[in-house]
């Protein structure tokens, strides 16, 4: 966390262009985009998430995998995508992909499309099923939704991500994004909510985008710390 800050606070040292947040934190923006974000669940466990997308004419584009970090004794009592405990163990969790078809509405402010995904699990399970994704610009707000839900041999998961953000000056917004996870076979959810704030930074034909957001579980009561950079190019 403290090595985020001063990351944060040295960027910000610079003379940087400004630029409009909300097109660097659309998901949905035609720019390929790829971040790593990185979710830490107290002092026991961190996921680190690798994700791509992009847009082309009407279509949608999003790669993800996820590594998971576990460093208690203890293996902590939130989402897990299988029923096996495996204490302090490093894993490959998942990769997915998906497609949407976007449509737009006749005042160019709603965005949203449809489409399909397929993932790959740690042990070997593959799962397939539909996607939602959604943008709408209503003056310096924006709210994106982005939700899938899937099911294969042992497997029947949802994610749903609601976000909302704020823009200031000097490339600083406002954000509240969790990404609440739901896994239907084993019981086990996670449904994070919080609220933090991000910097956007224009390097040439280049855009970085660094955000941290607390965040509190309430299904697993327990507190946690979303982090991440996006570069947009």
């Amino acid at each position: 966390m403290k090595k985020f800050l001063l990351v944060l606070v040295i960027f910000s040292a610079f003379h940087i262009e400004k630029i409009n947040a909300q097109d660097a934190n659309n998901p949905i923006d035609p720019s390929p985009t790829v971040g790593l974000w990185n979710r830490f669940y107290s002092n026991d466990q961190s996921r680190l998430q690798l994700l791509a997308n992009m847009s082309s004419g009407k279509w949608f584009y999003r790669f993800s995998a996820e590594y998971e970090f576990n460093y208690g004794d203890d293996y902590p009592e939130q989402y897990n995508y299988d029923e096996s405990n495996r204490l302090n163990e490093n894993q490959f969790n998942s990769a997915n992909f998906l497609v949407a078809r976007l449509f737009q509405t006749e005042d160019g402010k709603h965005n949203f499309g449809f489409g399909a995904v397929i993932s790959y699990f740690h042990e070997t399970k593959f799962a397939g099923g539909v996607n939602f994704v959604s943008v709408s610009k209503l003056g310096k707000w924006k709210f994106i939704s982005l939700a899938t839900l899937q099911t294969g041999k042992n497997v029947f998961s949802m994610e749903f991500q609601p976000g909302i953000y704020h823009d200031f000056e000097r490339g600083w917004y406002f954000r509240s994004h969790p990404r609440m996870l739901f896994n239907f076979r084993t019981g086990q959810h996670e449904v994070p909510l919080g609220a933090g704030f991000g910097k956007i930074f224009n390097e040439t034909d280049t855009v970085y985008n660094l955000f941290f957001e607390p965040q509190y579980d309430v299904i697993n009561t327990k507190p946690m710390l979303y982090t991440g950079i996006k570069v947009l190019f």
